[in-house]
């Protein structure tokens, strides 16, 4: 039984009823725990279709890969699980080596801390004093929770240390200012230098100054140039906050330093790795998230182009571009033809990401089978609400056949399904993981 199998057997039982994507049509409200007993393949025709998939192995081929590199180059990842916001594979990723799990907001904290992660980034700011409060009533939850967060707000600096001082019930709460790069984070460097000193000047063991993060994904631009020019300015002015707060706490306190997507780590590692030399109680802490599943399309590209950059030298970027294959399928039956070579097929809007582009057919499926490998001559044209367009000019598709497509932006696909089905080296159902996004 593998890592996942077992924290699903833990954590992730759930009853298969017949409203949740994928069940069987008539299927008897079962545990998900006897899915594997079941032995169903998407293309097999008894699952309710559209529904998304995992390729397990892919998965953990695509971990391998990335904590290999977080080995390699000292620092650790506490991964973006709102891309799956699934509580087994965030289980899963602690159990292979993460520091802990990054979330966007207070609820994704209640869902990972209420299933056993005790350690969570909460990688975003919360909002103001009414969040605050709603925080704290999360966390009397958790009292033995590591909770780390990014402020970049003295008001609310001021609304959680007013409510943590006044409940020991509370976990401590590490606060890493986010220096701001055109999203969250504080504007300027006044700002950043004025956010570091007060909450270093604090005598609370509460609410303490942790380090300091940034994203740098929003510097991304298609020009090179620019690209350069913006990272440039934003690690200037971590570099400079990361010294303000490395003097201000003095050298023995533990710091954390936050940065690094799934599309420019090598930048964060080439450049932070300086900052940080010499510092014994010093953690670079990457978030990158989406590279565990990489796609048909953007993040695949960047992955690939950070292969070409050879940032982190020739056998990491080997490694990378021979790594990080797309791990999700999106998968409908043929529901009507218009021609030998046009369909429709049952799978739309609602089923999958269309924000960084249309998913890739890439098979066909027929009486169970596969039938056929598509090229990158077939495409999926457009999408209505429920209904795709496909068109495959080199075989002739029938009502009936199933296709699967890979997607492009796995956080904006998996997020519209409340089941994820982890299939094994056959194809068939092995588990089948829920997902919390509310």
């Amino acid at each position: 039984m593998s890592t996942i199998e077992k924290i699903a057997a833990e954590i992730g039982v759930f009853d298969l009823t017949p409203g949740l994507r994928g069940i069987p049509a008539g299927y008897a409200p079962a545990s998900s725990s006897d899915i594997a007993q079941e032995r169903w393949h998407p293309a097999g025709g008894d699952m309710n279709l559209p529904l998304l998939s995992l390729d397990l192995q892919t998965y953990e081929d695509n971990k391998r890969t990335m904590f290999r590199v977080c080995r390699d180059f000292a620092c650790e990842i506490a991964p973006h699980v709102k891309t799956p916001m699934s509580p087994v594979l965030a289980r899963d990723l602690v159990a292979s080596g993460a520091w802990g799990v990054s979330v966007a907001d207070i609820r994704q904290a209640d869902v990972m801390l209420s299933h056993g992660l005790g350690r969570i980034l909460i990688a975003n700011e919360i909002g103001g004093k009414s969040a605050v409060f709603r925080l704290a009533r999360v966390l009397r939850k958790f009292a033995d929770a590591e909770v780390h967060m990014f402020v970049d707000s003295p008001d609310v600096v001021s609304a959680l240390a007013e409510v943590w001082s006044a409940d020991d019930q509370l976990p401590p709460l590490n606060l890493l200012v986010e220096i701001g790069c055109g999203r969250g984070g504080v504007a300027t460097q006044d700002e950043a230098m004025h956010l570091v000193r007060s909450l270093g000047g604090s005598n609370s063991s509460r609410i303490r100054l942790a380090g300091i993060a940034a994203y740098e994904g929003t510097a991304n631009r298609p020009d090179e140039d620019e690209l350069l020019a913006n990272l440039d300015d934003l690690f200037r002015r971590v570099s400079l906050a990361w010294r303000a707060t490395r003097a201000e706490v003095g050298p023995d306190r533990p710091l954390v330093l936050s940065m690094g997507g799934s599309s420019l780590f090598d930048y964060v590692i080439d450049r932070c790795r300086p900052m940080l030399e010499g510092d014994a109680n010093a953690t670079l802490l990457l978030r990158s998230g989406a590279c565990f599943f990489s796609d048909h399309g953007p993040i695949h590209s960047r992955l690939e182009a950070m292969a070409e950059r050879r940032l982190l030298g020739e056998d990491t970027s080997l490694l990378i571009k021979g790594s990080f294959q797309p791990a999700l399928r999106i998968w409908a039956e043929v529901l009507s033809s218009n021609g030998p070579h046009d369909v429709v097929c049952g799978f739309g809007l609602r089923d999958v990401a269309h924000d960084q582009g249309l998913p890739v057919a890439v098979a066909v499926w027929r009486n169970g089978q596969r039938f056929a490998d598509l090229d990158s001559s077939s495409v999926v044209s457009k999408l209505n609400d429920q209904h795709a367009f496909v068109h495959v000019p080199s075989i002739e598709l029938r009502v009936g056949d199933v296709v699967e497509c890979g997607v492009k932006h796995p956080c904006t696909t998996i997020d519209k399904h409340d089941v994820i089905f982890g299939l094994d080296e056959l194809g068939q159902v092995k588990v089948a993981l829920r997902t919390y996004f509310g």
